[in-house]
């Protein structure tokens, strides 16, 4: 947004470096929300904590996949929480192509892990519950967007994020800390993984397309309770980009 209003544009390896530092911080979101957030409430705990008494392996597997989040993020974002080494232009440092090549190994390890977290997120008992939501989020015609791209809806909102006052509406309510936004005329909306999931599937890479059919994902997801699986195959799409940035920088 700030580039944007100093009409300045980020490209090539610049930009992929943008990705990849995205990538690093869905894999250290997505993971601790799925096994440290969302896992306990499946399986019946009241945190990971006790959970990784009757799990060890299972929790092991979810910390170590979020270490290696947080050490991308750490190498291109000075560190691993709340990153600053990003600049209007590109950032303050870029790393060598040899500093990628350890992250790169880890990165192997994590893009099978994050395959497990999948298979493993789809055998969880979910109830029958699917809600007509109107999903909003960004849209890239090349790529499965992090940070670019346009501000679509499933029916058939399509504008150009600075547009975005004009068609939705903030305001404080009584019972909250938060804002609640609406969207004018439309009322509610539904946002994050699941939404952009479901209006982007096209975009994610094979990988992660087939592990989606074989946890039983249609293109399309309404049931908020199955999230845990889009953020698992969000997860394995962060490895798999962020081994495909790896390879081709320069």
């Amino acid at each position: 947004a700030m580039e944007d209003a100093f009409g300045v544009k980020v490209e090539g390896h610049l930009r992929a470096l943008r990705r990849l530092l995205y990538c690093g911080e869905w894999i250290e979101s997505h993971v601790l929300h799925i096994y440290m957030l969302h896992a306990p409430d499946f399986l019946g705990y009241t945190d990971s904590i006790q959970m990784a008494k009757d799990y060890p392996a299972i929790v092991k597997r979810g910390l170590q996949l979020k270490k290696i989040g947080n050490e991308v993020v750490a190498l291109l974002g000075g560190r691993a929480v709340h990153p600053i080494n990003v600049r209007v232009g590109g950032f303050y440092k870029v790393p060598r192509k040899e500093e990628l090549a350890p992250l790169a190994e880890q990165l192997k390890w994590a893009r099978d892990a994050a395959l497990e977290t999948v298979r493993w997120a789809a055998a969880l008992t979910f109830p029958d519950f699917n809600q007509d939501y109107e999903f909003v989020s960004l849209h890239h015609p090349d790529e499965y967007p992090f940070n670019e791209g346009r501000l679509i809806s499933s029916s058939g909102l399509n504008i150009p994020v600075q547009e975005y006052e004009e068609y939705f509406v903030e305001e404080h309510v009584p019972y909250s800390n938060a804002l609640h936004s609406t969207m004018r005329g439309r009322g509610a909306y539904f946002v994050g993984p699941m939404a952009r999931y479901s209006l982007n599937f096209a975009q994610l890479s094979p990988l992660a397309q087939e592990a989606a059919r074989a946890a039983g994902l249609g293109p399309v997801c309404h049931n908020p309770f199955q999230s845990i699986i889009v953020r698992s195959v969000e997860t394995l799409y962060a490895c798999d980009e962020a081994l495909r940035i790896i390879e081709l920088y320069e």
